[in-house]
């Protein structure tokens, strides 16, 4: 994806909370989850801390603004439990059974004694827009504007700036034989799938807002196919358009 080579900082950020809901798009009865936060779910955390209005920012934070890269910490281990819930149409039936809709939750949970955690990576270029150059101060300050949640409002998170880098810290490489994101099945050449928890999970990327007559809704306009090492390993083999962070681990991510 040439649009990598236009982005000049990027944040590296990590993401935590106890609980997780990021509701699979396609399910209905039993609401599913997904194993991280799709990037819409991330741009939805963005604009909270931003104060911006529902439905307002998905031009502001389009791809070719802000780059999103997901990886998950080395050693994760993510839990499953499904919950029972019974939602109520309005608060007149609260104690009339018969208008209860009852519904599975999946929650995402961690380990015992643990936190859900990732690592976000927010790519930009400085000074195209005041917005985004205020979410380092407004994160480093813990300045969270509506605050941030993992999914649904109940599951409240915790978000922290660990490292900015500059241009000089960022290398583009069209091809790379290691990998240490999440990243699209589009980017991936070959792939070493020896002693690897692999999961494959079909998401959304990005919605736009349309308006039919005096109604507006907004629409996914960007999908893929998002393959996740599941416990934080390396990934090995041949992937496309990837960033080199300068750090220790010479950290390569993909961004979404």
């Amino acid at each position: 994806m040439s649009i990598i080579k236009n982005f000049d900082t990027i944040l590296e950020l990590n993401l935590s909370g106890e609980l997780a809901h990021f509701r699979k798009f396609y399910t209905n009865a039993s609401s599913l989850t997904y194993t991280i936060p799709p990037r819409t779910a991330i741009c939805g955390l963005m604009a909270s801390i931003l104060m911006q209005p529902r439905d307002s920012y998905y031009d502001l934070l389009k791809s070719e603004n802000l780059g999103v890269g997901i990886s998950i910490p080395a050693e994760s281990v993510f839990r499953r439990q499904f919950f029972t819930m019974n939602y109520v149409g309005n608060e007149k039936v609260i104690n009339d059974v018969s208008g209860h809709k009852q519904c599975r939750l999946e929650l995402l949970m961690p380990a015992v004694g643990g936190k859900l955690n990732w690592t976000l990576y927010l790519a930009t270029k400085q000074g195209s827009d005041d917005l985004l150059d205020s979410l380092e101060d407004r994160i480093r300050n813990q300045n969270l504007g509506f605050d941030v949640y993992l999914g649904q409002r109940q599951f409240r998170a915790e978000i922290e700036l660990l490292r900015k880098f500059s241009k000089e810290d960022i290398s583009v490489f069209d091809k790379s034989d290691y990998l240490d994101s999440v990243v699209s099945k589009d980017q991936i050449v070959t792939l070493d799938t020896a002693n690897f928890h692999l999961n494959i999970e079909r998401m959304p990327l990005e919605q736009i807002l349309e308006t039919k007559g005096k109604s507006s809704y907004r629409r996914s306009v960007r999908f893929a196919d998002v393959v996740i090492e599941a416990t934080g390993k390396r990934l090995f083999g041949e992937f496309n358009n990837l960033i080199e962070l300068n750090n220790e681990a010479k950290t390569r991510i993909a961004l979404l």
